[in-house]
């Protein structure tokens, strides 16, 4: 019987292997697996974040070497 489960919202029995309840639509994830989840999205999302950031610090960067270049060509806004 390993290969059944019970639904977390609906009660009713269905396959363990099942992404989502047939009978509610409910995700099927036991609630030891959306600790789980939960913990790899957010860890997932500050790897976001933290690359976003970093690009967007280099291209300041970049800009601001750009700005310097052009004002020792002479050329400004």
């Amino acid at each position: 019987m390993d290969f059944v489960c019970v639904c977390n919202n609906c009660r009713k029995t269905i396959q363990r292997d099942f992404f989502y309840c047939p009978w509610c639509g409910t995700a099927n994830a036991e609630p030891d697996d959306r600790m789980v989840l939960e913990n790899v999205f957010g860890q997932l999302e500050a790897k976001q974040t933290n690359d976003r950031t970093a690009r967007v610090k280099k291209i300041e960067s970049k800009i601001a070497e750009i700005e310097n270049s052009l004002k020792e060509l002479g050329i400004s806004n």
